[in-house]
């Protein structure tokens, strides 16, 4: 069985909105990273290249996990 290909584009929803400047530069710092506010507390976020969409998905929850460790008060909601 294969995984699918594709760049399915991940959200990244958050419980304080005045964070999400924050998240999107932090998130903004990959050129192979490609992130859109979508709305005041949500951003998308998907990546240039051959990553599956369990690889993305995988990169997506390290990235938001480790800005969370800085950002412990907000809550973050990862979704397609």
């Amino acid at each position: 069985m294969s995984e699918a290909k594709g760049s399915a584009a991940l959200r990244i929803k958050l419980s304080d909105p005045t964070q999400l400047d924050k998240l999107l530069a932090f998130l903004a710092f990959d050129a192979n990273a490609i992130v859109t506010r979508v709305a005041d507390d949500e951003v998308e976020l998907s990546f240039l290249g051959s990553l599956n969409v369990t690889a993305q998905m995988m990169e997506s929850e390290l990235r938001l996990r480790l800005w969370l460790s800085s950002h412990p008060d907000v809550i973050a909601v990862l979704h397609e």
